[in-house]
């Protein structure tokens, strides 16, 4: 099946066109999960966290034992209490572990079995669950990671908030009671705003069961180098004509390097601006014209990245307000990720800190939004209009 640009879910290089991910996972591995770090990447939606996630576990098999886990796979109902959330912990765990035979090679068959039976209790607490856990761990023939992605899933639970006290209690304490080497949650929300939307009270607000997280600063946008890399092998298989450094430039001078932005304006360069008049000519596409195309194309569509922005808008008013006095006033809002408008708008990826300033993340999001704002205000005349008729 020949490649393609994908949009749609996590991306892998047999079936897609997509930058390459080994030096970041190169320097996840060595700075955070060698060193037995336990950490957050949350970033906004479609950002590639799920993409990176999966092949962070691939990458790191040999030496360690990963257990990914998606909390997607998980309903309401599962975290209604203690027993329901670590019944259906032990039930996901058992999945993962007969769908990847090879997990099992580096494990303690009895072990695993006598855990996967607390399953099968009519009581089970988080205590029996992490004392199970941490037999495992205990007796794993190289040292268990574990992944668990969309951790907003859990958000407004309060056992979800109880499973990070215990995972930061055996942190603590895992010399005595072993626990997994490298815990990595992934989310949009960080976990001192998931404390936040359970506890909204002052005196809870800052106080996170996760103050063990290691710092994850890593870039995970894509600069125009790696881009362009992306687009050669794109080239060698399609032959446009393509000038690929200054193609990978203009796209990253639109997206800023945000991972479903670039995906996109390659998608539609690749499917749909050859269709549009003055494009026929393959090498017409390929253009800095056929990229301000494929912009026009993806602003005009409705998208689950720009819907995702517009409910965020809405229910952060103090975050909408700033974003339209920086596009429509030009205002300077000096960096402070302490307050809260600004830490939302770096959190959902739609601002970002620029010579010390609050800037809009990329120029796509600055012309949506704009354009957005622009139609509100037309409409909110017309009804003015209307009242005074």
């Amino acid at each position: 099946m020949a490649r393609y640009f994908n949009t749609e879910g996590r991306c892998n290089t047999d079936e897609h066109y997509m930058v390459r991910l080994d030096d970041r996972l190169a320097k996840i591995k060595k700075l955070f999960i060698d060193r037995g770090k336990y950490f957050v990447i949350n970033r906004g939606r479609q950002y590639g966290k799920t993409t990176t996630l999966m092949a962070l576990a691939e990458y790191l098999k040999d030496e360690y034992i990963v257990i990914a886990m998606d909390f997607q796979m998980m309903s309401t109902a599962d975290f209604a209490d203690e027993q329901t959330f670590a019944g259906k912990f032990i039930r996901q765990m058992k999945k993962i572990f007969f769908r990847k035979k090879e997990l099992m090679r580096g494990m303690e068959e009895d072990v695993f079995q006598e855990f996967i039976s607390l399953g099968e209790k009519d009581s089970i607490s988080l205590d029996i669950l992490f004392e199970g856990m941490s037999r495992i761990c205990e007796t794993a023939k190289k040292p268990v990671v574990m992944i668990i992605d969309e951790v907003d899933s859990g958000s407004n639970n309060q056992v979800f908030l109880d499973f990070l006290a215990q995972l930061r209690g055996y942190y603590l304490d895992r010399e005595r009671h072993p626990i997994f080497h490298s815990v990595i949650l992934a989310g949009v929300y960080d976990i001192k705003n998931l404390k936040l939307k359970v506890r909204p009270d002052e005196e809870h607000r800052y106080n996170s069961p996760w103050n063990i997280s290691a710092r994850f600063n890593l870039d995970m946008s894509f600069p125009a180098v790696q881009i362009a890399a992306m687009l050669e092998e794109y080239e060698a298989d399609k032959h446009t004509g393509m000038k690929v450094q200054s193609i990978a430039e203009e796209i990253y001078k639109y997206t800023s390097g945000y991972p479903y932005l670039v995906s996109a304006v390659c998608k539609y360069l690749d499917e749909e601006v050859a269709e549009k008049e003055g494009f026929g000519d393959i090498a017409a596409v390929w253009t800095k014209e056929g990229i301000a195309e494929a912009v026009k194309i993806l602003l005009y569509e409705n998208t689950p990245l720009f819907d995702s922005m517009v409910k965020q808008l809405d229910l952060y008013k103090d975050m909408r307000n700033m974003i339209e006095e920086i596009i429509y006033q030009g205002r300077q809002i000096p960096f402070s990720p302490a307050e809260k408008a600004v830490n939302l708008g770096l959190m959902f990826g739609f601002l970002k800190e620029e010579n010390g300033h609050v800037v809009i993340a990329n120029r796509i999001f600055e012309m949506y939004l704009l354009n957005m704002f622009m139609a509100e205000e037309a409409l909110e005349g017309m009804r003015e209009g209307q009242m005074l008729l």
